[in-house]
């Protein structure tokens, strides 16, 4: 089974794409929809809405004013997070119930529709993410037409959005509708042939034991950028059967006060994106068969929480992809370099500019003192690179010694939810 997060910009034409994969025979749920079934009246999310923000968020039927409540929470980050606190778990639960009977079902595709997937940090509960646009000119004329709105105030609904070229960054696959509707028709079948075999291909993934990845964490980075430490990283992961970012900014230190892709722009890191790599690879692993894309995207999303600069984001998903590999046996270890540059594509893309160049130590203290954990941190030192690095990446599959901090993280890696098949 293969779980797919839809979503794109206001009158973009992603109704129009969900419509068209539907009839492909995907299963399809709008995450919108289901949203605003958690909060009809009568329902106990819709009562502790009104507890919380008061009587003002209702309608004179009883309803949710949902206008009312977003001049509430978008001008209060904690009030915001409040909100997120009573409706993203039911939403989640919902969602979780529709999907369970179609886990293990071969080459089942899993579509969920929302059009602020990536703002609310909920894109990385899916394998793959697909988002919709087309030429700004043309989203306005559409978006006019559809609503009957004049330029200004189409212009501030589009506004109000995250730019279309930054949530694209997001993106596994795109769709771009801004050609006539049989080029998208074609544009989508092309999709839906490439999501069948990668639902076909992830049947039956199984992720990785925990003792093999035990030392990677062990004999890596402790810290990490902003408070937020590899094991940290791991409980929230455990915790919430994923990585939710909302939840992960705010666990961030000072805490977040601006939407989880601003983070980055509000304080000082502290710690290189990096830190958080190995675990990153550890928690993939755990989470089924190596998947270059979706860490990929995952290890990006993570280094914006605290990093503003591409290369530095890169650099994190780079180091991610290498740490997956050495995870799994491969490469052999005088090839470790030569496979990082086969990586750096796919890091750049969801970097969002190629990778710095600061893990060279820690490429060349891996390949010469391979599953030497110590002995690879004091040749990258003597190089100048990090050696925390350097020993995350020997110490995958080496040994360690048994002791609470080896207990507690044994303990999380099994607490790691793998999402059905």
């Amino acid at each position: 089974m293969l779980r797919v997060g839809l979503t794109g910009g206001i009158a973009c034409g992603k109704s129009h794409v969900l419509r068209r994969l539907a009839e492909r025979g995907f299963r399809t749920l709008d995450l919108d929809a289901v949203s605003r079934e958690v909060t009809a009246p009568g329902s106990s999310a819709l009562a502790e809405i009104e507890a919380a923000f008061g009587p003002g968020v209702l309608d004179s039927g009883g309803a949710l004013d949902r206008p009312s409540l977003a001049a509430v929470v978008f001008a209060d980050p904690a009030s915001r997070a409040r909100l997120n606190a009573i409706v993203h778990p039911r939403v989640r639960e919902a969602e979780a119930r529709w999907a369970a009977p179609f886990a293990g079902r071969e080459a089942e595709v899993l579509v969920t529709d929302a059009a602020l997937l990536v703002e609310a940090g909920a894109h990385l509960r899916f394998d793959r993410l697909v988002v919709v646009h087309c030429d700004p000119e043309q989203q306005l004329t559409r978006l006019r037409a559809r609503d009957g709105l004049d330029e200004r105030r189409a212009l501030a609904r589009i506004e109000a959005q995250m730019p279309l070229a930054e949530k694209r960054a997001f993106a596994h696959f795109e769709v771009d509708t801004s050609g006539s509707v049989g080029d998208t028709d074609r544009t989508v079948e092309t999709l839906a042939e490439a999501l069948v075999g990668m639902a076909r291909e992830s049947q039956g993934a199984n992720g990785v034991g925990v003792e093999s990845l035990l030392g990677g964490l062990l004999h890596g980075p402790e810290g990490g950028p902003r408070g937020l430490s590899p094991a940290a990283l791991l409980a929230a992961a455990a915790e919430a059967g994923g990585l939710e970012m909302e939840d992960l900014a705010g666990r961030l230190q000072p805490p977040a006060s601006r939407p989880w892709y601003r983070t980055a722009e509000e304080a000082a890191p502290g710690a290189p994106p990096t830190s958080l790599s190995p675990a990153l690879a550890v928690w993939a692993l755990r989470r089924g068969a190596p998947d270059p894309p979706f860490l990929a995207a995952a290890a990006g999303s993570v280094a914006r929480l605290s990093h503003v600069d591409p290369a530095e984001r890169a650099d994190a998903c780079l180091l991610a992809l290498l740490a997956q590999e050495v995870a799994v046996g491969r490469p052999e270890p005088e090839d470790v370099e030569e496979r990082a540059e086969s990586l750096k594509p796919l890091a750049r893309r969801f970097g969002g500019a190629p990778p710095s160049g600061r893990l060279r130590a820690v490429l060349a203290a891996v390949r010469l003192r391979p599953h030497d954990p110590d002995g690879a941190r004091a040749e990258c030192a003597r190089r100048g690179g990090d050696p925390d690095l350097a020993g995350a990446l020997a110490g995958l599959g080496a040994p360690f010694e048994s002791s609470p901090r080896a207990a507690a993280l044994r303990s999380t890696l099994e607490a790691v939810a793998r999402p059905p098949r």
